[in-house]
């Protein structure tokens, strides 16, 4: 009997102490292999007794992988074992750039006995950590998980999406180093049916890879999100060869110019350099198709076609292989260099650069674009300078000799105190009054919008500053329909020690999203503090509207016809066409204005402001004036086009950009309620196809492929170089032409002028031309800007190529940063 006594204790003891190490329903055991000290990817942790019944699973990321200042995606399911239903929310917590805490509520109902799942884009600003709650109708925590992502911190890395029947094929490209092994490739297998169809659902990819897989597959609203998501800065690489015709069927309306032949068997060389026992080690047999693709130019050319053609659309890159990427996986696998190779011809310099820094400042260039840019107000609540003076000045007098004299004159100098506090009294009211047309009594935006329209779409990008004039919290109700993303500064420059964050800490911002809007609630925050949000939303444009034309440019002239489809007048019209535009004072609703015989103005590329007060008129002001409301509104159109060009339109592209602006605001669309005070400007634009034929004659830009750098440093995005030591750039002229002649263009006389604060500092040296006969380089008139093809004979390669050497004039001031003019191409089509 003892002995059974004992026995049981034991076992209850065991029991006891088995069931201690399980996990409660909704958690996971937090040993190694499930994100304890094994080094997994996130852990868990309970917030207190759940008696709810709820059990909650979370995955993030791609594979646990994010990126700090990016939408992460958060996908979770819940599900029930309480035969009541559950209505509560779901919480994400995290942890902005600037420390601040920010938490996302999302509201959630179960059924007795049942379950849900949702995938959220959280926009994370430190991504290394997520905190993800499950709280009831009463606000109390039930179940509380720890994220911990896989960020990047030593090493960049370009995440690129696979969607391909045969994604590990395509395995070589994980790990490979670019440019020079500053970005890593890390690459994460997709499948349409869990592809985002939303942008934001994209937007932790750099690189979308396409190929061997037919684009049936995706739906309607995949596609829109694709093509939205390169616009904002994707880049999408599309594999052709046999499958050519899957491939593409998705984009071709979109990307291709006509229809091409039958893919057939191809020898391409894949580099001289891949040739290690002779020249023929270097060549594959390979199914390719010749793509012509809208705005298209040769990245990576073999010697009888181009191998990879990309086109810039908006901020972003499309690129076009004549070859299936699983085709070369034999080749790649053992000659990794060549995914470097392709990668870099096909982002360029500038965007690996961009990919580059990422990693240490994050999205702070944002923020100081987005505060200049909403860096201004309305002018009517400045106060009135000459009128306080007038009213401080009589105050100092009444308060000083004037009361007491007036006082000694009636013998009444006993009520000099009370009479001095009466004054006071009365100028505080004056100066109150004065004041009520300049005091902010609420919560106040600043604003800037951008409606960018398509013929099948409305795209609209707003950004607000919202700030209050009072120490304490306040709560705003925005339009669910946009898109929310918090824009922050990251505060490593500061050198300031990283919080600690546990998820108990309090909120600075929550924001919760319901039927009836986005609620954006902040507190902690002095008074006027600023808080800086981007919106987006996209619509459909069912009535056409926007700026459409139909323009040719050739030799420096522009024809065609452009026209204003919205019901309200435009003005400050431009239409840019990469170096060169056009200036329009007005389009009245339904206008169409001939444009044949219009001055053409060369701009320099690389000064985006000063082209924009070109467009917007804040050229003709030579020094800033605040109380002049035209000088105001001037600034601001000019700063949110400055924004617009340096963020959107800041490569070549083939299309042309029409921009405008009205007087017709839309000061609160972003709003749910009115009664806020607002002040902003609101630009509308359009992308247009540019015709560059006449004939059978093409004029284009040289810089529509990258020019190689020979020697010295070259800033390929702004056509600009370091003028302390020489520069020699070789230009790719085409091999679809033969040149007839070459111009060499500077910016127009008006961006020239030194008085100007941002005035262009232009090449002035001396010119030499690398002379394929002799092996030399020789010495052009420095006063000569155009060569016929008789005259470039001995300079053009067989490859159609042209190598410029440019040395600056010692005199020169900032040689350190000298535009080069825009090399133009007038040839006769092969």
């Amino acid at each position: 009997m003892k002995l059974r006594k004992i026995s049981l204790i034991c076992a209850m003891g065991l029991t006891l102490a088995g069931s201690s190490l399980l996990p409660v329903f909704g958690m996971t055991a937090n040993g190694p292999e499930n994100g304890g000290n094994g080094g997994s990817s996130y852990s868990e942790e309970y917030g207190g007794e759940n008696t709810s019944g709820i059990g909650m699973e979370v995955t993030y990321g791609y594979d646990g992988n994010a990126k700090a200042d990016r939408y992460v995606p958060v996908n979770f399911s819940l599900k029930s074992q309480s035969a009541s239903p559950f209505s509560g929310t779901v919480r994400v917590e995290a942890m902005e750039s600037d420390y601040d805490i920010y938490q996302y509520d999302y509201p959630i109902t179960l059924d007795a006995m049942g379950s849900a799942e949702k995938s959220l884009d959280i926009p994370v600003g430190r991504a290394d950590i997520l905190y993800v709650k499950l709280l009831d109708s009463q606000g109390t925590e039930l179940i509380r998980k720890r994220l911990k992502m896989n960020v990047p911190t030593d090493v960049a890395e370009l995440y690129a999406g696979i969607l391909s029947d045969e994604p590990e094929k395509l395995s070589y490209m994980e790990g490979v180093g670019v440019n020079y092994s500053a970005v890593k490739i890390r690459t994460f297998p997709m499948q349409a049916e869990k592809l985002p169809d939303h942008v934001i659902g994209l937007d932790l990819l750099d690189v979308l890879v396409i190929t061997d897989y037919d684009t049936r597959k995706l739906s309607k609203d995949q596609i829109s999100a694709i093509m939205e998501w390169v616009k904002d800065g994707g880049t999408l690489l599309l594999g052709t060869g046999a499958r050519a015709d899957d491939t593409l069927y998705a984009f071709r309306s979109d990307l291709l110019n006509e229809d091409y032949e039958v893919p057939a068997e191809k020898s391409v060389d894949m580099g001289v350099e891949y040739a290690t026992n002779g020249p023929g080690d270097s060549f594959m047999n390979l199914v390719c198709a010749d793509i012509s693709l809208k705005g298209g130019t040769g990245v990576l050319s073999n010697d009888q076609f181009p191998v990879l053609t990309a086109a810039v659309r908006g901020k972003g890159v499309v690129g076009v292989a004549a070859y299936d990427f699983v085709d070369i996986a034999p080749f790649c696998e053992t000659q990794r260099s060549y995914v470097d190779k392709m990668f870099t011809a096909l982002l360029g310099e500038t965007r690996l650069n961009n990919l580059s820094s990422y990693l240490y400042s994050g999205n702070s260039s944002q923020f100081w674009s987005v505060q200049n840019m909403l860096n201004t107000g309305d002018v009517d609540k400045l106060p009135g300078l000459a009128l306080y003076s007038i009213v401080i000045l009589t105050y100092i007098v009444l308060v000083g000799p004037g009361t007491y004299l007036i006082l000694k004159r009636k013998d009444k100098r006993r009520y000099y105190r009370t009479a001095i506090v009466s004054v006071s009294l009365l100028f505080t009211v004056v100066v109150y009054f004065m004041g009520a047309k300049t005091r902010f009594r609420d919560t106040f935006f600043t604003y800037a919008t951008i409606f960018d329209n398509s013929e099948s779409f409305e795209d609209e990008y707003t950004y607000i500053n919202m700030r209050t004039p009072y120490n304490r919290a306040y709560s705003i109700l925005l339009d669910p329909s946009y898109s929310l993303l918090p824009i922050t500064r990251s505060k490593s420059y500061e050198r300031a020690p990283v919080p600690k964050f546990t998820g108990s800490e309090d909120y600075n911002v929550r924001i919760s999203y319901g039927e009836d809007g986005t609620r954006v609630s902040a507190q902690n925050a002095a008074a006027f503090s600023p808080k800086y949000y981007a919106l987006k939303k996209r619509t459909s444009n069912e009535n056409q509207k926007g700026l459409w034309a139909k323009i040719t440019l050739f030799n420096g002239n522009v024809f065609g016809t452009v026209t204003n489809e919205y019901p309200f007048s435009v003005e400050k019209v431009g239409i840019l066409m990469y170096g060169k535009m056009v200036v329009i004072d007005e389009l009245k609703p339904g206008e169409t204005k001939q444009l044949d015989g219009i001055s053409v103005i060369n701009y320099p590329i690389n000064n985006s402001f000063q082209v924009s007060a070109r467009v917007t008129g804040g050229y003709q002001y030579s020094k800033a004036d605040i109380e002049d409301p035209d000088y105001m509104l001037a600034l601001s159109r000019t700063n949110i086009l400055s924004f617009y060009l340096d963020r959107y339109s800041s490569f070549y592209n083939q299309e042309a950009r029409i921009v405008a602006f009205s007087e017709d605001q839309k000061d609160n669309q972003f709003l749910v309620n009115g009664g806020y005070e607002t002040y902003g400007v609101t630009m509308y634009t359009s992308a247009i196809n540019v015709n560059l034929k006449k004939d059978d004659e093409t004029y284009r830009s040289a810089l529509m492929r990258m020019p190689t750098t020979v020697s010295g440093q070259y800033y390929s995005d702004t056509n600009a170089i370091y003028g302390v030591d020489p520069v020699a750039l070789e230009y790719s002229l085409g091999n679809d032409v033969s040149v007839e002649k070459l111009i060499f263009e500077n910016p127009s006389e008006e961006f020239l002028d030194s008085q100007s604060t941002n005035y262009t500092n232009i090449f002035k040296g001396k010119m030499y031309f690398y002379n394929h006969d002799t092996g030399n380089y020789d010495l052009m008139d420095p006063g000569k800007t155009e060569y016929s093809a008789r005259e470039l004979v001995s300079y053009l390669s067989p490859g159609n190529t042209l190598t410029v050497k440019y040395v600056c004039e010692d005199s020169v001031e900032n040689n350190w940063y000298v535009t080069l003019p825009m090399l133009m191409v007038l040839g006769r089509d092969k």
